[in-house]
Formats: structure tokens, sequence, C-alpha cells
């Protein structure tokens, strides 16, 4: 199996009629797709994808009204967004999956491996799990105040170096590239669309994911931040008691954002779990 690298190839799929912008990495090997969490993007994986496509093929694809995908106008359902996503998935024919989903991507791949148990091999669940829908409302509360725009690409790099210090140069360079963009008068605005994350926030609050969690038959690894909150101990605890083949490593260190805080930890616990 070849150690060279292979990517990233880039382009777009029209999928449910959404085009959808991806990135894929890798000529041969087990195929991965890597689902993004709500402000990240595809680029969010490169470091990940870059080091695993010496021996597998990974598709890391913008979820709606992130990155260079489309921007949705309407609400669209949770389960229309999983759907999206395997438009895509199929249409770069990846079959045999193994399902790497942070946070919000977390949810798609849940949904995904639940209605379509044959097509996904294994699954990570990256600081997110299935909560009870009450608590979900519960522990709605103020957000941090992220500006609006940046003025420049160094007022952008400080506000990612205050607002997440454990990311390491290179990370906060990957973000500002590709998490904002000039617009007309200058100014360096995010890619994600508002209107849709505040439509998804929305539209998962109150979801209830256990009976699709339940239905779900391949071996689920959840890789929790050691600093984050986002997983609580008893949620761990339902999860292994509700799933035939279920289990998990906490990367000391990391935060919410574990793929970017501890891109090595991560990648270590990701190739311990598939292979």
């Amino acid at each position: 199996m070849t150690t060279e690298i292979f990517g990233p190839e880039e382009g777009y799929v029209v999928s449910n009629g959404f085009k959808m912008h991806y990135l894929e990495w890798g000529r041969s090997g087990r195929m991965i797709v890597v689902l993004h969490s709500m402000r990240l993007d595809a680029h969010a994986f490169d470091f990940f994808s870059k080091s695993m496509s010496r021996k597998h093929r990974i598709l890391a694809i913008d979820q709606l009204g992130h990155g260079d995908s489309a921007k949705s106008v309407t609400e669209v359902p949770l389960e229309q967004h999983m759907e999206i996503i395997r438009g895509v998935v199929k249409e770069r024919n990846f079959s045999d999956l193994i399902l790497i989903g942070h946070s919000l991507g977390g949810f798609i791949t849940m949904i995904y491996a639940s209605k379509y148990p044959r097509e996904v091999s294994k699954m990570i669940l990256v600081d997110i799990a299935p909560r009870d829908p009450l608590e979900q409302r519960a522990r709605r509360g103020e957000r941090p105040i992220i500006p609006e725009h940046f003025n420049s690409k160094e007022e952008a790099v400080k506000y990612f170096k205050n607002a997440y210090p454990k990311y390491s140069q290179e990370t906060v360079e990957n973000r500002v590239n590709y998490a904002l963009y000039i617009s007309s008068n200058g100014k360096l605005r995010w890619k994600a669309n508002m209107k849709t994350l505040n439509m998804l926030r929305e539209t998962w609050n109150g979801f209830n994911f256990w009976p699709y969690v339940k239905k779900i038959e391949a071996p689920i690894l959840l890789i929790k931040g050691g600093e984050s909150q986002s997983v609580s101990i008893e949620t761990v605890e339902r999860m292994k008691n509700t799933l035939k083949d279920f289990s998990i490593v906490e990367v000391e260190g990391a935060g919410h954002q574990i793929l970017l805080d501890r891109p090595k930890e991560f990648e270590n616990a990701v190739r311990n779990f598939i292979q």
C-alpha cells in the first residue's frame, strides 16, 4: 500500500438540489468520511486527512451553510442534511464507510449509521453524544460573542489565538485562510452562514437522537476532550448500556475541538480504533 500523499482533489457535487463542496485525499485503502462541526469546514481536517491519506481514502465535505457549500434560504431538517451528505458520498463512490463526525457532524453521523447500517462499517463521534431532549434545551445559555467580521488578517489571527489558545500557529493560519472570506468592502467575514447556523441550532434542540442510536450496528468510538463538558458521565454510561459495541478515548488537554487542539492525539485515537 502506498505511503505517498495524494490530494486534496477539490470539487463540487449537486446533492438534493444543493451544490456541495468536498476535498478528497488518498487513492487506496479504507474509505473514511469526515464531517465537521458548526463554524468549521472540510479544511479543518486537513492535517488529519493529509496524514491518513498515505494508507486511506478520505472524503471531507463542507456541510450545508459552511465553507464553500451552498447556503440554504429555508429550513432543512437534520435527516435531509444527512441525505445531502449521503448524496455526495454516493457520487464520489465511497462505500463500506468509516464515518467520523465532530459535534454537528456527529449528529449527522448518528442518523446516517442508523438509517443505512449496511453502508457503515465503523463510526467515530468526536466530543458529541445523544442527550435527553429536555437536557439539550436546559443547556442552552449565553454563547460567547463572536465578531461578525474582522478588519484585517492580523485582527483575525489575534482573535483565533485568544479564543483558541490551544491552536498551533499552523492551525490558526488554516482557520484564517479557510473559515473566512474577503467581502466586497475588504472585511473578512465568516463563510458559515448565520441563518443556517441558527436554523441548525433550533433543529437539533429538542431532537431525540436515542431512537436512532439504538439502531446503530457499527462499532462506535467516542473521542472525548478531557477539558470539554459536551458529554456527561451519565450519557457515557447510557451509551455503554445501549450500544452493542462502544468504546471511549479521552484526550487530555483538549477541549471540544479535539482535532484542532490535539491533532496528533486525535489521529492516534482514530488509527487505533480502525486498525
